[in-house]
């Protein structure tokens, strides 16, 4: 019939043999004792032998021992058969699961397994199979337990027949079974221990190099956040021990914004099981740096009570380094984006990964439609410069780096100029991963350039020199249309076919041997050279020859001729002057004698006079003879002082034009640190007067100028002396009343010259005496006469000159030139312009008191004539308001000129007296020159300029009354 369930662990039906229950007690009770033995020694004496021992002293046949891997039956133990039975069978030592599972249920259910006759099993039954193959009849069995898990089972197979099993071998079999499993599932936990104990310290081994070899601080929190851990490597991040740290929190031994970091950093492993990682900085004694901390859970172990309590686990790391080169790759980045230079990076294969803005505004490409092209096609060189592309691919596949300037064109056509430069980028290995691609655009540069070549050349044509290149074999490359002019080549000659030495004249080819010298070893020549023009004349050129660095030579040419001929002018126009000067002088000379000589005459006469009625009438053929021979004396003076008024016949002037001239004559003589500037209006303004009397007056003063500037240049290094001209204020009543030389008359417009230098200034001693001849600050270097003319040539032509201190330093000369003849001013007045004017004549002189009451008696005034001042004294003192104005001389017998004035205007204040002297002295004298009298005329009288100085008088003298 078929086994069943009951068959299999149903108690025995017939009870044991007693001797045989015995033996199997005293077996198993030595096999637990030796069991607790080996168990309590640690011995190596394992189960197997106590296993063996029981299979060889029971009449079973065979013992064994079944343990579950992965779901195998693994039998665990040596052959223990008694003798004269087959040991199990090799193929049979693994047993899968599942053949078994029988075994299990019954385990679960009542806690062991006995089968007294495999023949009952079910013929189909695996298990029967497995038992059949291995002889056996009969089996009990029960199972090892381990945390409430069965993991093997231990077995009697009995080989001699079917066997039944009484309720004690039932419970010995599950006592000996559960010390059999106690001792194994020690002997495993044991083995596992040590499995254990040698992984952990395999990778303890393994995490100590490894936290040695990084730069990291690890440590260990409980659940509290105390430190129960610290560990970490040089270079240490916190200066402090293990024992400096563990058992503190982290508010303790960290700053505080490092310790909210590791609070924050534990909240998040309580919520996901790990931390995010958190950046910080902390500031050394070396500088900023900067850390990186994640936190895990961490399993501390069992508590005391059995549960698993846990902790944090902190990991910082040191990444200064990479921070800095993150700082160091965002600023290049953004130095590249900000670039206004094109910047392109390509892998190895040269494809475009990247596009700074720029590339992408002048190229016309962005960055995604730029991917994976050539930079050859995004600048169109195919197009702009298609024999370049091979030859930059050989450049870069050859190992070299590529710059040079080059044509690219933008997507809308547009052309521009880059000045390429491509770099290969290696890894580190040193093989290339991509090119970096920089390109500078030029195109402004080169557009300027184009203009530049452009308006040189335009400049080159249009300059007013002649400009010539020659090549280094002598031939012309280059001649603009003034040299051309100037050498006469034709228009329509070819210059490569023309030579240097064939264009330039005979006398510049003669010296060429001795110029190329000179041109080579200093690389530059100057000179002049002249030749005969197509009209007959000959022109004067300076030439300036340079060797340029590709061994070409320029040649600048200039017209000199107009300048030649002014220099030639201007030598003629000097010697003029100096020979005028000389006259001038000669004349002041021979005037100053022959005023002096009429003097001697007049004393000559007056003594004749004297003894005329004294002698007999014998004697007076000889009175008569000397007073003929006196009156020719007199002629004879008379006809010297005549020589200085023997001047020119004035006409109109432009007064800038001499001026200009008259500084070009004093330039060459000017110190270095001395500048002359000029103020000049156009020369629409002009003057009546004689061209060389100008031109005295101005080299005069301007030389006097330069003078007064040398000694001043020991403290003041650079001098400037400043020559203005421009109109007189109009009318003549708003210019000044004081001046120091001859007079401004009413209604006459006039040109003032202005000259200030930076000298010292005049001396107060000299100031009396500055117009007379002779008188000189110089020393030995000065003859005295300069002011002297300038004084003759102010007083006879009808201007005035007025002395005023410069500022800051120095003096101002201001002349007063009239602008229309002197003589067109007084016809227009009237033919008689001083008729109604009663004028007294005073003087010692009497052919010039005559000549004098001639000229007034003309002009319609009433004149009365005396030769002694007293006279003149009494005659005012007798009618005072019966007299316009007097004219006096100043050399007088028994009174001065200025003494009698004094005396006049005691007796009438307002009395106009006019001076009349040809004594320069007097020109500054005293003050009281310039208080007493109204105007001074120098002799000899000009009619024109005393008429004028005379209606100026009697026109103030009537805005006073």
């Amino acid at each position: 019939m078929p086994l069943n369930e009951t068959h299999i662990n149903a108690p025995p039906s017939t009870a044991p043999d007693g001797s045989r229950l015995a033996a199997l007690t005293r077996v198993f009770a030595k096999a637990a004792k030796d069991l607790q033995r080996c168990a309590a020694l640690e011995s190596d004496r394992t189960i197997d032998r106590v296993l063996g021992d029981i299979g060889r002293a029971m009449d079973a046949q065979r013992a064994y021992v079944f343990e579950i891997v992965d779901s195998v039956f693994i039998r665990n133990t040596h052959e223990w058969c008694a003798a004269g039975v087959d040991p199990m069978k090799p193929h049979l030592q693994h047993v899968p699961y599942s053949v078994c599972s029988l075994f299990w249920e019954r385990f679960v259910e009542f806690g062991s397994i006995h089968i007294e006759d495999v023949d009952n099993l079910l013929q189909t039954s695996d298990l029967r199979q497995v038992l059949e193959d291995q002889n056996i009849k009969a089996l009990i069995a029960a199972p090892f337990w381990q945390n409430g898990e069965m993991f093997g089972f231990i077995g009697l197979d009995y080989t001699d027949g079917p066997r039944s099993f009484s309720s004690e071998e039932d419970n010995l079999m599950r006592g000996f079974a559960a010390q059999t499993g106690m001792l194994r599932a020690l002997e495993r936990t044991r083995r596992e221990s040590l499995r254990l104990e040698a992984d952990l310290a395999r990778a303890r081994t393994q995490l100590g190099a490894t936290v040695a070899a990084l730069p990291e601080l690890l440590v260990e929190t409980d659940r509290d956040g105390i430190i129960v851990g610290f560990q970490q490597s040089t270079p240490l991040t916190f200066a402090a021990s293990p024992q400096e740290v563990i058992g503190q929190s982290p508010e303790a031994v960290l700053p505080d914004h490092l310790a909210r970091i590791c609070r924050k950093a534990m909240r998040e492993v309580d919520l996901f099981g790990w931390s995010q990682s958190h950046n910080y900085s902390v500031d050394t004694p070396l500088g900023p740096k900067w850390f990186t901390l994640y936190a895990t859970r961490r399993t501390q172990g069992v508590n005391t009570i059995g549960a698993t309590s846990t902790g944090y686990l902190f990991v910082v790391r040191d990444v200064t380094h990479a921070q800095r080169q993150d700082q160091r790759i965002r600023q290049l980045v953004r130095v590249a984006e900000l670039s206004t230079n094109l910047i392109m990076l390509t892998d190895k294969e040269r494809r475009i990964r990247w596009l700074n803005p720029a590339a992408v505004e002048r190229t016309g490409y962005t960055l995604h439609s730029a991917e994976s092209m050539l930079p050859s096609e995004i600048l169109h060189l195919a197009q702009t410069e298609p024999e370049i592309v091979k030859e930059l691919c050989n450049t870069l596949n050859s190992g070299h780096a590529i710059q040079r300037e080059l044509r690219a064109q933008a997507c809308d056509g547009t052309i521009y100029w880059l000045e390429l430069n491509v770099q290969p980028l290696h890894d580190a290995i040193g093989a290339i991963e991509g090119y970096m691609v920089i390109g500078i655009d030029t195109t402004s540069h080169k557009q300027a350039e184009a203009r530049l070549l452009q308006d040189r050349s335009l400049a080159m044509r249009a300059s007013h020199e002649g400009i010539a290149i020659i090549r280094p074999n002598g031939r012309l490359s280059y001649a603009n249309p003034a040299l051309r002019r100037f050498l006469s080549i034709d228009p329509d000659a070819k210059l490569g076919a023309l030579m240097w030495t064939d264009i330039t004249p005979p006398n510049l080819t003669e010296r060429m041997t001795g110029i190329l010298p000179v041109l080579l070893s200093e690389g530059v020549w100057e000179g002049e050279f002249m030749r005969k023009l197509p009209d007959g004349t000959t022109g004067h050129f300076n030439i300036s020859l340079s060797v340029e660095t590709d061994g070409s030579t320029l040649a600048l040419i200039r017209d000199i001729t107009r300048r030649h001929h002014a220099e030639l002018d201007r030598a003629r126009l000097h010697e003029q002057l100096q020979k005028a000067q000389a006259r001038e002088l000669s004349a002041q000379l021979a005037a100053g004698l022959a005023h002096d000589f009429v003097n001697v005459l007049a004393t000559i006469t007056g003594s004749v006079d004297q003894l005329a009625p004294q002698v007999a009438p014998s004697a007076l053929p000889v009175i008569n003879r000397i007073r003929s021979a006196t009156q020719q004396a007199r002629e004879l003076a008379r006809s010297l002082t005549r020589l200085e008024t023997a001047r020119p016949e004035a006409t109109s002037l432009s007064l800038a034009q001499i001026m200009r001239q008259s500084v070009d004559l004093l330039t060459p003589g000017l110190d270095p640190q001395i500048h002359m500037a000029l103020d000049l209006p156009d020369d629409s303004l002009c003057v009546h007067g004689d061209r060389m009397e100008l031109m005295q007056l101005m080299l005069n003063l301007a030389l006097n100028a330069r003078d007064a500037c040398r000694d001043s240049l020991a403290h003041d290094p650079d001098g400037e002396n400043t020559i203005e001209l421009r109109a007189a204020p109009c009318p003549a009543q708003s210019m000044p009343e004081y001046v120091d030389l001859g007079r401004i008359l009413p209604d006459m417009p006039y040109a003032l010259i202005e000259l200030r230098d930076c000298g010292d200034g005049i001396p107060e001693q000299l100031r009396g005496t500055i117009f007379a001849p002779y008188v000189t600050s110089k020393g030995d270097t000065g003859a005295g006469l300069g002011l002297a003319v300038v004084a003759n040539i102010v007083q006879t032509r009808g201007a005035a000159l007025r002395l005023l201190p410069n500022e800051p330093k120095g003096t101002c000369v201001q002349v007063f030139w009239p602008c229309e003849p002197i003589e067109v001013l007084a016809a227009q007045s009237s033919r008689t312009p001083l008729a109604d004017t009663s004028i007294l004549l005073v003087d010692n002189d009497d052919l010039l008191l005559q000549d004098v009451a001639d000229m007034l008696v003309q002009a319609g005034a009433e004149v009365a004539s005396c030769i002694h001042p007293s006279d003149a004294l009494e005659a005012i003192t007798l009618a005072p308001r019966e007299w316009d104005m007097v004219l006096t001389d100043f050399d007088m017998d028994g009174m001065t000129g200025s003494e009698l004035a004094q005396a006049m205007h005691q007796q009438r204040e307002d009395l106009p007296i006019i001076l009349m002297t040809g004594n320069n002295e007097l020109h500054f004298a005293t003050e009281s020159v310039h208080t007493e009298f109204a105007a001074t005329l120098r002799k000899p009288i000009c009619q024109t300029v005393l008429i004028s100085v005379l209606l100026a008088a009697k026109l103030r003298s009537q805005r006073h009354i």
